[in-house]
């Protein structure tokens, strides 16, 4: 499984999620700085931007990149399936 670069963007790779994409943008307002930079963190954080950047300072092997992949999906999956069950207890609740 490859990322092939589009033709017609070329700086976007198809595998990208939609937040990839997009710059990261965080606006001060009268809450300050402070707020602003906790809320920057949050959204670098959730992106997976620092982890992503860990992840490339380094040559990673195919096979090494294959199990990273299978990984990430069991711990996608786990989160979807307890979300799913959480939302299900919270439904059958009177």
């Amino acid at each position: 499984m490859r990322e092939f670069e589009r033709r017609d963007n070329p700086g976007q790779h198809t595998g990208a999620s939609p937040s990839s994409r997009r710059p990261l943008e965080v606006v001060v307002d009268d809450r300050g700085v402070e707020s602003a930079l906790r809320t920057f963190k949050r959204l670098v954080l959730r992106d997976g931007v620092l982890r992503e950047l860990k992840r490339k300072q380094s040559y990673e092997k195919p096979g090494e990149r294959k199990r990273r992949k299978v990984r990430e999906a069991a711990r996608r999956r786990r989160r979807q399936l307890t979300r799913a069950a959480a939302r299900r207890q919270q439904n059958d609740r009177p």
